[in-house]
């Protein structure tokens, strides 16, 4: 039987990419390529998660990568914690048919606080809690960060002891 393993994908805001919202950027293409690669890796030997917010950017290419890694035939699950129910309000309608499309097809969509609570006062505290649950619930984070500017997750994980492979969005270097 193979052991379970589950990735959180975390991200800077995509409008702090270099490339921002040009998916036929190079390197976003190369991004999708590097992730592609690096879950099928892990699912050869796993019964692999990924775990993402499904934000505008990469936490949605992020699922739809996991998506068509799954459907390669690897052992792939999805799961989509969604901050709040209007994640989407504002997005172009392509966009938010990909972000449907992923939530239709994920293997579980934990809810959160999904709409407004004395426990979380603004957009920011929502997203901060699905970038924790999605920590406290994984055994690594993949996290893209521009230049020096990294996910704000990022801090969070390391206090968890998760370990960290980062992906440089404008190099596409890889380091641990």
């Amino acid at each position: 039987m193979k052991k379970e393993y589950t990735a959180a994908i975390i991200s800077v805001p995509v409008e702090k990419l270099r490339y921002k919202f040009n998916e036929e950027e190079e390197l976003v293409l190369k991004l999708k390529e590097k992730l592609s690669m690096i879950y099928q890796q892990v699912a050869r030997d796993t019964v692999f998660t990924v775990i993402s917010n499904g934000e505008f950017g990469v936490p949605l290419w992020g699922l739809e990568i996991a998506l068509a890694v799954r459907g390669l035939g690897q052992s792939v699950k999805i799961g989509v914690v969604v901050p709040c129910d209007l994640q989407d309000e504002g997005w172009a309608e392509d966009w938010r048919d990909r972000y449907y499309k992923v939530i239709e097809t994920a293997d579980s969509a934990p809810a959160l606080a999904l709409e407004y609570t004395d426990l979380c006062e603004t957009d920011e505290d929502l997203y901060d809690a699905a970038d924790r649950y999605m920590v406290d619930n994984c055994d690594i984070v993949i996290a893209v960060a521009a230049g020096e500017e990294i996910p704000d997750a990022v801090d969070y994980a390391k206090s968890k002891g998760r370990p960290i492979i980062y992906i440089d969005s404008d190099t596409l270097e890889i380091t641990q």
